[in-house]
């Protein structure tokens, strides 16, 4: 037995994967998201005893993917953070806030195609960059002073 099994699946196979899952009784341990290029990859992870699968799937920004709370209703926190934190929209789920989950600063940060959250990123390089330069510039002038 592997302790751990991955399988990359399409959008299509989603809802069968996940009711074999549910009539199995599995237990889903965790939905995540993570940046991939220009896509979101999101990985369910379901548990049975020592054994672990998880399921993999790209995405395309503003994809519409089903919801999993309404056969697994925990998911409804991590449907709502990856819709936080990457802009993955699901539909039909049990509790949706609407993108106010969290209410990060800048909307979608982790997302790569997230445009606020690219000219937060380019805003903070400058700001840093900004102070750099000026504690260069600083120690320039108590060396020579």
């Amino acid at each position: 037995m592997d302790p751990q099994v991955f399988r990359d699946i399409e959008l299509d196979e989603l809802e069968g994967q996940i009711r074999s899952y549910r009539e199995r009784g599995w237990r889903l341990a965790n939905l995540c998201g993570s940046s991939v290029g220009d896509k979101v990859e999101l990985l369910y992870s379901f548990s049975d005893g020592p054994e672990l699968e998880n399921l993999r799937m790209l995405v395309d920004n503003g994809q519409k993917i089903p919801a999993v709370s309404p056969l697994y209703p925990n998911a409804f926190v991590f449907e709502n953070e990856a819709r936080d934190l990457y802009g993955v929209v699901f539909e039909g789920g049990l509790i949706d806030y609407g993108g106010r989950f969290y209410s990060p600063s800048v909307p979608t940060p982790m997302n790569p195609a997230s445009l606020p959250a690219q000219e937060y990123l380019a805003s903070a390089r400058a700001a840093a960059h900004a102070e750099a330069e000026g504690e260069e510039e600083a120690e320039g002038e108590v060396s020579h002073g």
